[in-house]
């Protein structure tokens, strides 16, 4: 049986893209580029795994198509996910040096003596395997090519922001599940599981993050997830979590409030201001700082600037684990004066998690439209009381 091709996007869209970065490689100076991230490999190459704990590797000359390398093992998964042909291909199998065979792939493609970019700042190329290529290339000059395609991911085409789309209605469908079982009685674990159905059930993929489930005095735990804690009356219980659709994240926060609770709601109320004083600064021509100031003077407003910590919000779009964002692409926050775009895609998460309060947060994926913003997820923005 022939295996199909399963493509996110049209060839001439990662054509572009291939463009647009080879634009940047000749400013760099670089004859050819490294490339081991996975949400990158994924954006050039359109070949993804969950797999990416064995080395893997896109070669991308300046002046001819890519060559991606991986474990023989997950070869099939550039067949069926990327636009590279089997010729563009090179696999290793588990008793072969992945780093020699990478070594040996740029010596035939006549980049052992250039300067040659490689991605210092990935998880996944470890420093061993660094010096270990560096020796097996003596005579190629090594530069940082760090934030080359990072630069062409931040502003993302229709394609992507169609696809972020569905992401988002993917997140609705998990979150109304949310809404529909969560009670006093019922185990986080029971709720994970109703949200994972719902997620999974409406065409969503895996997230780089897990649901973010806590209920009561577990809320006080950043990024807490589910345990076989039963909620009770007068818990709070925030969900974040993102749908997921050709890898492409659309997340979505809301709180649980089991039964009234005033303090609550006016908690609420706080995170609920700081979240619209953000998305109305949210235009082209603004800066990261802008948008975070609004979201701080919010705060002040209400007294609560001392609880805000942390950034007003990150970039999304690819994700593979160990992350479902791209702050490291882009980020809200003080001191930024990073421009903002139309097509860029921000998570903005708002929270208090004041020591001992319950916990509430509120959050929305929107985009930089052309003339302002335009929140992507649609979910009811109130405290939830079930």
């Amino acid at each position: 049986m022939e295996l199909k091709k399963s493509l996110a996007f049209a060839e001439t869209e990662y054509r572009e893209r291939l463009r647009r970065i080879r634009e940047r490689m000749v400013k760099a100076d670089l004859s050819g580029m490294l490339v081991h991230t996975p949400e990158n490999i994924c954006y050039v190459s359109g070949h993804q795994t969950p797999g990416y704990y064995y080395t893997q590797m896109l070669i991308v000359p300046v002046n001819r198509d890519p060559v991606i390398i991986t474990r023989l093992f997950e070869q099939r998964n550039v067949d069926a996910f990327s636009w590279l042909t089997r010729a563009q291909s090179l696999a290793f199998k588990d008793t072969e040096n992945p780093i020699a065979v990478i070594a040996n792939a740029v010596r035939d493609l006549g980049l052992d003596k250039g300067r040659l970019g490689i991605e210092m700042s990935g998880f996944f190329l470890p420093i061993d395997k660094y010096m270990e290529l560096k020796s097996l290339l003596p005579n190629a000059t090594f530069a940082n090519a760090s934030g080359i395609i990072e630069a062409e991911r931040v502003v993302k085409s229709p394609a992507e922001i169609a696809y972020i789309r569905q992401a988002c209605r993917i997140s609705e469908k998990g979150m109304q599940a949310a809404w529909d079982h969560c009670r006093a009685g019922i185990s986080e674990n029971e709720l994970s599981g109703h949200i994972h159905k719902a997620l999974v059930e409406n065409g969503g993929e895996f997230p780089g993050l897990p649901v973010f489930i806590g209920s009561g005095h577990r809320t006080q735990i950043p990024h807490v997830q589910w345990t076989e804690k039963v909620i009770e009356k007068g818990d709070n219980v925030p969900v974040e979590l993102t749908g997921v659709m050709k890898r492409y994240a659309g997340p979505l926060f809301r709180t649980f409030a089991v039964g009234p609770s005033k303090k609550m709601a006016e908690d609420f109320e706080v995170v609920k201001d700081q979240l619209e004083a953000a998305h109305a600064a949210i235009r082209p021509g603004v800066t990261s700082h802008d948008v975070d100031a609004a979201a701080k003077k919010a705060a002040a407003k209400h007294g609560r600037l001392a609880s805000f910590t942390k950034r007003t919000g990150y970039s999304v779009g690819v994700n593979f684990c160990p992350d479902w964002g791209e702050g490291h692409i882009m980020d809200l926050k003080e001191s930024d004066d990073r421009v903002l775009e139309a097509g860029m895609v921000f998570h903005t998460p708002m929270s208090l998690r004041a020591d001992g309060d319950l916990a509430v947060a509120v959050s929305e994926t929107v985009m930089v439209t052309k003339t302002g913003h335009e929140v992507l997820t649609n979910f009811p923005r109130k405290l939830i009381v079930v």
